[in-house]
């Protein structure tokens, strides 16, 4: 064990990957920091959540217009008083506020009224959702996908075939009401996106670069300091890279583990959660462009967010095994960060190249760059041709037998190899 722990303590005490993780770290505040503009104005839907509860009925809809009331009095009072106007709603009061008649009205007057027009904005969003899902036709959005990748053939029925699934999954989602629950407007705020398009990417691909640098570090530093015919020869001998994996796979989950717990952290010490934990994913205001967000199964954000923190962290781990055995193949850092990167983009790119009429090409985007590279649409029914239902666990189980075959054969190739 205290062969593993100094293998690590070569890569956690490195200059650049300290100076890298701190970098990061840094960034990562900063970015959270500096998206928080409007951290006040999402205490508005958490107060609705805490006062009637996430679920949207039309009982907690009557009873929170019925708030409005004293609240649109006391705006009237205000308006009547200042500028001899009344209004219905406070959205016609800010649409008539000019810069002029702006200095009537005190900070925290303007500030009551906004988080009043706010309320009334969610309310009428509410209302609508039935209607608004009830015009989808999830089919003929699946034609439409299908047509948009020029998919022919095998590809197009198999694609087919899982839009019909998930037209299931979409009715089941409006009969058990998991679209008729509070969370952030996702068109006026766009945090799925802020929170996993953003900073989980950001994560991934920083704890990447780490961990390819650093398992390459580990794997590696016998030949790049000239010490191998020392060490392979000692009495721990070939084994000693066995004891460098479990290294690797530490520095991994330290770094990994640091780079979540600090980034989100900081993020929902900023951006408040504490009402919404329990409302679902599949939210009709979890819906930021064309289509919401729907999930292939009925979870709550908390329970989404944990599974992308269990989707990252064994993603990283992946990575490092994948790392591991091209270092103990090339035995250079350079070499193998440079061929790890170009395996990465190229497995990336790899669907759009392949014929629109076979599977093949669906199947080329169960690779973890595209796993990676879109935490937003992790678990999600609505992700073009990613949407598959078992796309993540697929994705993770078919590449880690294959990292682990890859990881055996070249731990075979070392013990039989000239180590000079």
């Amino acid at each position: 064990m205290r062969i593993t722990f100094l293998e690590c303590k070569k890569a956690l005490s490195s200059p650049i990957i300290l100076f890298l993780l701190l970098l990061f770290t840094i960034w990562n505040v900063f970015l959270v920091y500096n998206s928080s503009d409007f951290k006040e104005e999402l205490e508005v839907v958490n107060q609705i959540a805490q006062e009637y509860g996430i679920a949207i009925t039309d009982e907690s809809l009557s009873r929170i217009q019925e708030g409005f009331a004293a609240d649109l009095a006391y705006l009237n009072s205000i308006t009547e008083e200042k500028g001899g106007q009344t209004f219905e709603h406070a959205a016609d009061f800010f649409n008539q506020l000019s810069y002029e008649n702006h200095d009537l009205y005190t900070n925290s007057e303007l500030q009551s009224f906004y988080e009043l027009q706010l309320k009334e904005m969610y309310v009428e969003n509410a209302k609508s959702l039935d209607y608004e899902y009830g015009k989808f036709d999830i089919k003929k959005i699946g034609e439409a996908t299908i047509e948009g990748y020029r998919l022919t053939g095998a590809a197009a029925e198999t694609l087919r075939q899982e839009y019909t699934t998930f037209s299931t999954r979409f009715e089941e989602l409006k009969q058990n009401g998991e679209h008729k629950q509070w969370f952030f407007a996702g068109k006026v705020y766009r945090m799925h996106s802020l929170l996993f398009s953003t900073f989980f990417k950001h994560i991934l691909i920083e704890a990447m670069i780490l961990i390819v640098l650093s398992t390459a570090l580990i794997t590696n530093f016998e030949y790049e300091n000239r010490t191998q015919l020392v060490m392979y020869t000692a009495r721990r001998g070939r084994k000693l890279m066995v004891d460098k994996l479990l290294a690797s796979l530490i520095t991994t989950s330290i770094i990994t583990i640091f780079l979540l717990i600090v980034t989100l952290g900081f993020y929902f010490s900023v951006f408040d959660y504490s009402h919404l934990w329990n409302s679902s994913i599949s939210s009709g205001f979890n819906w930021e462009y064309n289509f919401p967000y729907v999930s292939w199964w009925n979870f709550s954000f908390l329970t989404y967010l944990l599974l992308a923190v269990v989707v990252s962290y064994v993603s990283m781990l992946l990575f490092s095994i994948f790392t591991f055995s091209l270092s103990v193949l090339l035995k250079n850092s350079y070499f193998t960060f440079i061929v790890f990167s170009v395996i990465f983009i190229a497995f990336f790119i790899l669907p759009s190249f392949l014929p629109g009429s076979i599977n093949l090409k669906l199947l080329a985007g169960f690779n973890l760059s595209s796993l990676v590279l879109n935490p937003q649409q992790w678990w999600m029914g609505s992700s073009g041709l990613t949407m598959f239902k078992y796309y993540e666990v697929g994705t993770i189980f078919a590449w880690s037998a294959i990292f682990t075959i890859l990881c055996f054969l070249s731990l075979k190739k070392f013990t039989k190899q000239d180590i000079s």
